[in-house]
């Protein structure tokens, strides 16, 4: 077998960093900033909050598609998230998530890995803590 026939018979290995998580808790979100090798488009459409916090498909702007399987939460840090202040009787919270992809048309990795971190503010408000990583 030749060095082609074998990264073909791997898979796609294409991965995704993305910057930018907006949205509300109640409502939807967009992932944006999204660099890589995997054809996203740079963005998702808007999706259900539920597809980062249960699992669910992302519809990048590219037409092509990630499915999330449902994701690990941890409470994490929000010392670094807007809004927080030292003391103050009310402050954003922070979960860490990570889970599995389980199925792509975009060029990522199946099986392969999701990660990255939100806050959420008092009003339900979420922005990226850290960059989402899809490898």
């Amino acid at each position: 077998m030749s060095g082609g026939q074998a990264w073909a018979a791997k898979g796609p290995r294409g991965k995704a960093a993305c910057t930018t998580i907006t949205g509300t808790a109640t409502g939807t979100v967009t992932i944006s900033g999204c660099t890589g090798t995997a054809n996203t488009g740079g963005a998702s459409t808007p999706l259900p909050v539920s597809t980062l916090a249960a699992g669910g498909t992302v519809t990048w702007v590219s037409g092509k598609t990630t499915t999330f399987a449902a994701p690990t939460l941890t409470a994490t840090n929000a010392k670094k998230c807007p809004g927080y202040v030292k003391g103050a009787s009310s402050n954003p919270s922070a979960d860490k998530f990570k889970g599995a992809v389980t199925a792509d048309t975009s060029g990522m990795k199946v099986p392969g890995k999701f990660h990255g971190a939100v806050c959420i503010s008092p009003s339900g408000d979420i922005t990226a803590l850290k960059t989402l990583k899809v490898n």
